[in-house]
């Protein structure tokens, strides 16, 4: 046992046996050499599927690369820190995940769950938290609240089924909002009754009957006028300071709630996930938190020695490399963390992040940084992309780190899901300004699923050693298969390359918007939620195309689960009780990690059906994208119209000017140069030809990929 893991505090809560069958605990020791890639997508409280799919999946693989975004990376950086627990030696790594979902349901006492208590705001966003609570509390209890029952019976008088189902949410808004803003409600209506009072008694000719009826109709009028008023005005005041002064979000991730009546400390957000990375890398709370350099240096099984990783070594070196992806809402693009793109460097102010993150996370964070100073970043002359020199409005600014990031800092800048969670403040060097006027503004970065929700490309090779396995977060649809049991399958992973490629819909019909009965209401409001449903499918369509299309492709459709969650599960009911909780867990998590390990893992070192298939499909794609890549390569190179051809540039480059300015020394090519230029040309013109000449193969991918080049996270 190493040292760190023995005297801990942390309560041990069961894992959720009295609710569904949990998982047992993961005792097998994957082959050395039977890896597995992992990308997580977003998805807020559906996150809890997560820990018991990588606690199978860890039964049978080692995991290498794993990657996330939003609750994903979340779960990302846990996966990573229990497979270092493993490689460390730690005899429970994967205990925290284990015992998550139940620990997340568990009744902190105050009638909250843990997962509720996370999510921890100011003063003035109390009320907006415990709106949010009411509105996502997951799928309704077995005892319709009178509200439903009411809605119910409307709906049976309308000619509707008396069953017709829960609200809407417009419908539960309006009951919800004036049940948390009540107080200002009733102040409000009070206000309106005594101005009734006073206009009331500001007419003297009025008899005694006479000014009752006139007082009790100004009242009628003015209290809900009053009451609408006080509503507007305490919600825009609850707006105004517990979100948008609040870093745009109600939640920053912080401890902020004194111990309760216990003497308990329940834990933020921030604090809370930095302990399970802790405990899961088999490290004290006290010790250092864990970091992206510990993850590329891990030994490759207990007992090895650690590896010697660093910034500017390959990739491929790293013994786990975690990635996960956040937002740059002020540039309008995605980044990649731990940052490798020298183009982006990033800063912060100490000061800023407080909130955010424990002390000794940001005491961490500021030991590993350095502050900033300008650098040279080519060798122009002209200096038109140097930065702005160190100077005292730069005193206080730092440089995020690289690979000594705090691995929990990384995971909370993926999880900013808008306004539940509060951007964090980050700067940069605005290039846009003339050069004696750039200075480092401030960005804001929110969740990493408004870029890249499902960032499956992460870790993709032309052909790849071991699978990476995605998890995707999807909705049900009235066409769901069902197994041979009669029952919709809850999970449902392609078991052929060929299936899994139709689209996915967004089933707002037009038909349904305007039926032909002659109930006016009805029609108003199937209008009104035709309207809804297509605003929301552009939305959609704008955040998850790139998505949506990727995992339709031949070499990735039959490596991603889909998770087909019911009405009110996950999503943004963060309020769901501990009974749904490790239902979706256990019908989601479990199921998919049993899915992909029964697929991809075959027995005694032979290779599965599934990871044949893969390897092949990957094989014949690469083979299709270099041919479709390379067509007409000599022809183009030959081209002599309105230019040079390539053959005469490459020889005209060693003696005159190139055609690339470098502004530096000399611009020229020497002639080894020019031979090694030659000699790639000419083999990339064999290779044309001999892929031309191939003979065509069985294997049609449906639909047909492309090769592309794309810009860097």
């Amino acid at each position: 046992m190493r040292p760190g893991q023995e005297n801990r505090s942390e309560e041990i809560l069961p894992p959720g046996d009295d609710v569904v069958p949990a998982p047992l605990p993961v005792t097998e020791e994957p082959p050395f050499d039977r890896f597995c890639d992992l990308v997580l997508t977003g998805g807020v409280a559906s996150g809890v599927v997560y820990p018991w799919a990588i606690v199978e999946l860890a039964r049978a693989y080692r995991f290498r690369n794993i990657g996330g975004t939003s609750v994903g990376a979340m779960a990302a950086a846990l996966a990573a820190a229990a497979e270092y627990g493993r490689r460390t030696g730690y005899e429970a790594p994967f205990e925290t995940l284990r015992r998550l979902p139940a620990a997340l349901g568990k009744d902190v006492g105050d009638g909250r769950t843990r997962m509720l208590s996370l999510f921890q705001t100011n003063s003035r966003g109390k009320r907006l938290i415990e709106l949010w609570r009411r509105l996502g509390c997951g799928q309704r209890q077995a005892e319709p609240s009178p509200f439903t029952k009411f809605w119910r019976r409307l709906c049976a008088n309308r000619g509707k089924k008396a069953d017709a189902g829960e609200p809407g949410f417009a419908s539960r808004l309006l009951v919800e909002l004036p049940r948390v803003y009540a107080a200002p409600c009733w102040l409000g209506a009070l206000v309106g009754g005594a101005l009734a009072l006073l206009l009331c008694l500001g007419y003297d000719g009025l008899a005694t009957t006479a000014r009752i009826w006139v007082f009790l109709t100004l009242a009628l009028l003015l209290a809900p006028i009053g009451a609408l008023l006080a509503l507007a005005w305490a919600l825009w005041s609850d707006l105004k300071h517990g979100v948008i002064q609040n870093q745009l979000g109600l939640c920053k991730g912080g401890t902020l709630e004194p111990a309760g009546p216990d003497g308990k400390h329940r834990p933020g957000l921030s604090e809370w996930l930095h302990e399970g990375i802790q405990r899961s890398a088999g490290l004290k709370k006290t010790d250092p938190p864990l970091t992206f350099r510990d993850l590329w240096n891990a030994p490759a099984y207990p007992g090895a020695a650690p590896r010697r990783c660093g910034e500017d070594d390959p990739v491929s070196q790293r013994s786990i490399n975690l990635q996960v992806i956040t937002t740059n809402v002020t540039h309008g693009r995605p980044y990649r963390l731990p940052l490798a793109d020298q183009t982006s460097r990033l800063f912060f102010k100490l000061e800023e992040l407080t909130d955010y993150f424990p002390p000794s996370v940001l005491a961490a964070l500021k030991d590993a940084a350095e502050p900033y100073a300008a650098r040279l970043r080519s060798s122009n002359p002209k200096g038109g992309d140097r930065e702005p020199p160190a100077s005292t409005e730069t005193a206080d600014l730092w440089q995020l780190p690289g690979a000594d990031l705090p691995v929990v800092v990384a995971a909370r800048l993926s999880l900013s899901f808008p306004l539940l969670f509060s951007a964090v403040p980050l700067w940069a060097i605005d290039y846009e300004a003339p050069m004696g006027e750039r200075t480092l503004r401030r960005c804001q970065f929110t969740d990493g699923g408004v870029s890249s929700n499902f960032p499956v490309h992460l870790f993709d090779a032309a052909l790849p050693r071991w699978p990476t396995f995605g998890l995707w977060l999807d909705r049900r649809t009235p066409y769901d298969r069902r197994g041979k049991d009669g029952r919709v399958q809850d999970v449902w992973l392609p078991e052929y390359h060929w299936e899994g490629w139709a689209d996915n819909w967004n089933r707002f019909d037009p038909a349904a918007a305007f039926p032909p009965e002659k109930d006016e209401l009805q029609t108003h409001c199937k209008a009104a939620g035709y309207l809804a449903g297509f605003l929301g499918a552009v939305a959609t369509s704008a955040l998850d195309w790139r998505d949506r299309t990727s995992f339709r492709l031949p070499h990735v459709r039959n490596r991603v689960a889909r998770l087909l969650l019911r009405p009110g599960e996950g999503g943004l009911n963060i309020g769901m009780s501990r009974e749904q909780i490790l239902r979706m867990a256990h019908c989601y998590g479990t199921r998919a990690g049993e899915l992909f390990v029964s697929r991809f893992a075959g027995d005694k070192g032979r290779a599965s059906q599934a990871w044949s298939e893969q390897r092949w499909v990957r094989l014949e794609l690469l083979i299709n994208s270099l041919r479709e890549r390379l067509d007409c390569l000599s022809a183009a190179a030959d081209w002599a119209a309105h230019t040079v051809p390539m053959t005469e540039a490459i020889k005209q480059a060693v003696h005159a000017p190139g055609p690339i300015k470098d502004w530096g020394d000399s611009n020229q090519i020497s002639e080894e140069q020019k031979k090694s230029l030659d000699n790639l040309l000419r083999k990339l013109e064999h290779l044309e030809t001999v892929l031309r000449d191939a003979e065509p193969q069985r294997f049609k991918p449906v639909p047909v990929p492309e090769l592309r080049l794309r810009a860097p996270l």
